[in-house]
């Protein structure tokens, strides 16, 4: 009896959030401070790809960097796997980066070496990661919109 009130409660906590809006601009430099926690914040940068995709998973994490060979400032990025605008396509079994495709919100095709804005709500990993903070509820944009 107990599972389907721990899903339930899981999955109100999920919608919570409504759909993805646009955050405030912020730069990598800021993104992670404590007072941005919960808060939807926006950034440009580059993404990295998941070197492997898991058979299931619906969401897969990315890495935000503000240069594409920057390894400083990473931030997380969450994304939705589909086809639909605002979701990251799922490659074939086998692939290399350039065959990833992200489907911005506003209608474009990003590849790995495209430049993306990302919104989200900012929050801190509760294991250690290679970054400091992430961003969830995503909404993905190409930049100057």
């Amino acid at each position: 009896m107990k599972q389907p009130i721990l899903l339930s409660a899981l999955l109100l906590v999920g919608c919570a959030e409504g759909p993805p809006t646009r955050g405030v601009p912020t730069t990598f430099a800021a993104v992670c401070d404590k007072a941005n926690e919960g808060k939807r914040m926006a950034l440009e940068g580059y993404v990295d790809f998941p070197e492997h995709f898991k058979g299931k998973d619906l969401t897969i994490m990315m890495r935000l960097r503000p240069e594409f060979d920057s390894r400083d400032r990473v931030v997380g990025v969450s994304a939705r796997l589909g086809k639909g605008p605002n979701h990251i396509e799922k490659p074939p079994v086998s692939y290399t980066v350039r065959d990833i495709r992200l489907n911005t919100t506003d209608g474009k095709v990003l590849g790995y070496r495209d430049k993306v804005m990302v919104s989200g709500t900012m929050y801190y990993p509760l294991v250690a990661q290679e970054f400091k903070c992430g961003l969830t509820n995503t909404l993905i944009e190409s930049p100057g919109q």
